[in-house]
């Protein structure tokens, strides 16, 4: 019986057991990442800047002006989200949940301070307008995001 262990042991080598260790297609998966983050940031900009005219018709200037600072703040925030996954970590599934949470954490952060300067420093504000931005843009980027692999050609 140890013989057959050994001998298994020693067949696995040769059907390539030590390439598991190799993480197959990294650069793909930085790479659909990368492309998903562009379509969604296209879709947050395209948002935003039908958000901004319908306030701008229908409300006022400081509406629209609020609603696109919704929009810029949850692409900023996703920018500085997606640049803390860039760094090179080992790929454990415990390193990438972390780093992962990380990046989120850096999002939401960034994008709290980005509204407190906004309510500190805008004098016009309409916050309506700048959480119907915010919130039409983040609903798209995640959507955006949550569309990775679904290649359809």
């Amino acid at each position: 019986m140890t013989h057959e262990i050994n001998d298994n042991a020693s067949h696995s080598e040769i059907q390539g057991c030590e390439k598991l260790s190799i993480t197959p297609g990294m650069d793909e998966t930085k790479t659909t990442i990368n492309q998903a983050f562009k379509k969604a940031a296209r879709w947050q900009i395209i948002v935003t800047v039908a958000f901004c005219f319908i306030y701008l018709l229908f409300s006022s200037v400081n509406a629209a002006i609020s609603s696109s600072l919704g929009g810029v703040v949850a692409l900023v925030g996703g920018y500085a989200g997606v640049q803390m996954t860039r760094r090179r970590v080992d790929q454990t599934a415990g390193s990438v949940l972390i780093v992962l949470l990380k990046a989120e954490l850096t999002k939401i952060v960034v994008i709290a301070v980005l509204l407190l300067a906004i309510f500190k420093l805008y004098n016009g504000l309409v916050p309506l307008a700048l959480i119907g931005g915010l919130a039409a843009s983040v609903l798209v980027s995640g959507a955006g995001l949550g569309a990775v692999g679904n290649y359809k050609k």
